[in-house]
């Protein structure tokens, strides 16, 4: 008996439902590509050797999970690779699953620009606790 041939439609379909089941092989495909352009370090020998993916993000406490026809790497809540010392490349005591969104603002800042991000924002928030809210507009000079 003859294999019927899956159309595009029919295949992209097919490698979603996978990928929402089991969100390792994506991410391991990526990890293995950014690896190879930003000759890191490459130490998995399969989507297996991952951490399975928890149902919350270690770091912000949300859930996370695989959204349905998310596009363009996911939603906030989407499973995302991450390594811990960035110093480093993918090897199995380097990296794990965090939200997206963690990955994200991780990505996007350094650890001072961070730490400043969190006094201002605990700054403000007394502020407005204690009534004298006036926005987040610094004045320069």
């Amino acid at each position: 008996m003859k294999k019927k041939k899956m159309s595009h439609e029919e295949m992209l379909k097919h490698r979603r439902e996978k990928h929402k089941k089991t969100p390792q092989i994506r991410m391991y495909s990526g990890a293995k590509q950014r690896a190879k352009k930003n000759n890191l370090e490459f130490g998995l020998k399969s989507y297996k050797d991952l951490p399975s993916t928890p149902s919350f993000c270690p770091i912000l406490g949300i859930p996370i999970f695989v959204k349905e026809g998310s596009k363009n790497g996911g939603s906030d809540n989407s499973p995302s690779l991450d390594r811990i010392d960035n110093t480093k490349g993918y090897v199995k005591n380097n990296i794990h699953i965090i939200s997206r969104k963690a990955n994200q603002m991780k990505s996007n800042a350094n650890f001072k620009e961070i730490e400043m991000l969190y006094k201002f924002m605990k700054k403000y928030k007394k502020r407005r606790n204690n009534g004298k809210h006036n926005g987040y507009v610094k004045k320069h000079k």
